[in-house]
């Protein structure tokens, strides 16, 4: 999941306020740094440091650790996971990180996570169950990673502008609309997808003869491709003016175009949609002081009017189940979600570890470069 990251729309209206910044860090202009957005921390004793994507410094997201703390505390801004991974591994410290489920092994096997006591944790008993226990996230018997939200991935595509008859992963390669397809370009979104529709047996850990099948899917879906985005921001603006008639988005895209006249769906795939969830980290080694805040921190993310607040303004699942009973009827379903969120993590694909991720990289970067 890169910068998933789609959040407030900027005063243009073209750009959200976490794309702006996801962009920004991830073309090097927004460094690894306190946020400007955020009061300044006095000192690392006094407040931890989270490193996640942007957006999420946003005073809504922890209103109950500013009443206790009296402000914010600092935030620092990755492009994407695997950059984050790199800098922590090369030996940056903050308090806490924020990757996706299914990439915590990966950080837990390089020794740079430190186990989380739930206990200390006073909104853990309200997050939803089966987030807590995702492939991955506890190992001999402690934990490395809590879940703060949850999206999913799927079609966002024109009705006025697509014929089918059902709604399938499909329609990514339907030649009738050869150059106005858009994919996003990561493994664990346009890979895992074709995986999925390739009827792999399990995606997260294909055998060979499944890989060579997706890598052939994966070949004949490039000549028919627009472009590969990483940024929804693009490809939402691109299926508004008719460029794009189906592009592979996050949720939070038919929120973003919700206020448009344009005819749009999300697509519920017959294959299923792929569901993502991120979360929190402790990084091992911190500064041991700022521990203690740490948790304050975490726990406010975590609280039903954190959920609330990242529901309404960016458009994703929440973790903690009472979230969902002070979000209105009209507004989850607008942003296609209900007040049964098990219900819903209980279809699709949800994502894990992928067995084989080095092997898929190094083959979808072949097929981008046409090798």
């Amino acid at each position: 999941m890169s910068s998933t990251h789609d959040r407030k729309r900027l005063q243009s209206g073209e750009m959200n306020r976490r794309e702006l910044l996801t962009a920004m860090a991830a073309a090097g202009v927004l460094p690894v740094t306190m946020s400007m957005m955020s009061r300044p921390a006095k000192a690392a004793a006094d407040h931890p440091v989270i490193f996640t994507w942007a957006g999420f410094d946003d005073a809504g997201l922890h209103p109950s650790y500013i009443a206790k703390h009296g402000e914010s505390p600092g935030f620092a801004f990755f492009g994407s996971e695997e950059e984050a991974f790199a800098k922590v591994r090369a030996g940056y410290k903050p308090n806490i990180a924020m990757p996706g489920n299914y990439s915590v092994p990966v950080w837990r096997d390089a020794g740079v996570l430190a186990p989380i006591d739930e206990t200390r944790l006073g909104n853990w008993p309200d997050i939803i169950d089966s987030l807590k226990d995702l492939p991955g996230v506890v190992a001999d018997g402690q934990r490395y990673w809590v879940p703060q939200d949850w999206g999913q991935t799927s079609i966002t595509y024109r009705t006025d502008l697509v014929d089918i008859e059902e709604e399938s992963w499909g329609l990514l390669w339907d030649e009738r609309y050869a150059g106005r397809i858009a994919v996003i370009d990561s493994v664990y979104d346009t890979v895992l997808a074709t995986a999925v529709y390739s009827g792999a047996k399990d995606p997260f850990n294909m055998s060979e003869d499944e890989v060579a099948a997706v890598r052939e899917l994966l070949e004949k879906q490039k000549p028919l491709l627009r472009y590969y985005t990483s940024n929804m921001t693009d490809a939402e603006q691109a299926l508004a003016s008719g460029e794009l008639v189906a592009a592979m988005t996050y949720n939070e895209s038919v929120l973003n175009l919700s206020g448009t006249d344009l005819p749009v769906k999300y697509m519920n795939p017959k294959e299923g949609m792929i569901t993502w969830a991120g979360g929190h980290c402790l990084i091992a080694d911190a500064d041991s002081q700022a521990l203690d805040g740490a948790y304050d921190i975490i726990d406010a993310m975590m609280s039903p009017e954190a959920g609330q607040w990242e529901i309404e303004n960016f458009g994703y699942g929440h973790s903690n189940r009472k979230a969902f009973d002070l979000v209105s009827e009209a507004d989850l379903r607008q942003r296609g979600l209900t007040k049964t969120p098990e219900d819903m993590l209980k279809a699709g694909v949800f994502s894990a570890p992928l067995a084989n991720e080095a092997e898929l990289t190094v083959m979808f970067e072949e097929v981008k470069a046409g090798g």
